[in-house]
Parts: C-alpha cells; sequence; structure tokens
C-alpha cells in the first residue's frame, strides 16, 4: 500500500471516528428531552386566576380561567390546540368566554416560554351584549418535571360589540401527568 493511499484510509478513518463520537453526544441529547418539552406533549389542563386591566382606565376586575391543550412536538417547539373558557366580574358585569385555542411552546430546560392566539364567543351581563371574542399574549411556565408548573401569562382580550378590552394578567398552575 502506498503512503498517500495509507494516509487517505488513516484519515478517513479518522474522520468517521470523529464523526461517531460527535454524533453519539448529538443522538443522546436529542433522545433526553427537558422536563419542559415533556411537560408540554399530550393533554395538559390548566386554571389560574386573573386580574383584568381595561384599556380605558376603568376599574380592574378578576376571574378565573380553565384551559386544555393537547401538544404536538415540532421539531424544538410543541404545538398545541386547544380551548380555553373564562369567567371575569368587572364593572359589576359577569363576563364569560369559550373559544378554541393554539398555543406555540419553546421549551428551554425547565423553562417554557410560549405565545397563545384564540378566537370564539363571549358575552356581558346587565345588559346582555355578545360578539366575537378574541386574545393573543404569552406567558412563562418553569416545569417541576411533567406532573407540576407554574408561570406568569399576559393575555390582551377582546369582546367585539361591546366596551370589553382589557390586559389579563395572571398566575398559571399546570398539572399533567
Amino acid at each position: 500500500m502506498s503512503r498517500s493511499r495509507f494516509a487517505v484510509t488513516a484519515l478517513a478513518g479518522a474522520f468517521a471516528a470523529l464523526v461517531s463520537l460527535a454524533a453519539s453526544p448529538a443522538s443522546a441529547q436529542e433522545q433526553r428531552e427537558s422536563s419542559a418539552m415533556q411537560a408540554n406533549k399530550g393533554l395538559r389542563i390548566g386554571f389560574g386566576p386573573e386580574l383584568l386591566l381595561p384599556m380605558d382606565n376603568g376599574p380592574m376586575g378578576g376571574g378565573v380561567v380553565l384551559d386544555g391543550r393537547y401538544g404536538l412536538r415540532a421539531g424544538p417547539t410543541v404545538l398545541a390546540p386547544g380551548g380555553r373558557l373564562g369567567g371575569y366580574v368587572i364593572s359589576s358585569r359577569f363576563v364569560g368566554t369559550a373559544m378554541p385555542t393554539f398555543r406555540v411552546t419553546l421549551p428551554i430546560g425547565p423553562l417554557a416560554p410560549y405565545a397563545v392566539g384564540g378566537v370564539g364567543i363571549g358575552g356581558l351581563s346587565n345588559p346582555s351584549e355578545t360578539g366575537l371574542a378574541y386574545l393573543g399574549g404569552g406567558g412563562l411556565m418553569i416545569h417541576f418535571g411533567r406532573i407540576l408548573a407554574i408561570g406568569a401569562e399576559v393575555t390582551y382580550q377582546r369582546i367585539t360589540g361591546t366596551e370589553l378590552e382589557v390586559l389579563a394578567i395572571g398566575p398559571s398552575l399546570q398539572f399533567g401527568g
């Protein structure tokens, strides 16, 4: 075997060994998912109180939100179609919303920043008004394994045909497993 052929064979063998060594940690890393990735896949149910801050500087309100979603891994993100029910009291009026939602989460270790949006129906009492309800916003969750997560969310919410236009701010508590 000539020297040049031996050198090419040795270099090719060294290159193949380096590639396999470099690929092994990458493969192991791809197989290990962060707690936030694991916790956002599949069926998730969450609830939490929200503080409503009217955009017209009127009196604050508050309420409770119940949401559910089903997370599907898509590369480094989790895409989650779902639904949300909200019940609030503001200015001596009850506000109810029901809407399908869509959430995009980017898990990073135990942290899960996300964006959420939804469109559905909303209504106010005293006098009765209904309209198209929509929201858009985001939040950050901190996951303690796959079972429990806490975080905070801020959303802009509006019901067309009514005076309801608020920023909703609240802690989030998520259970799943």
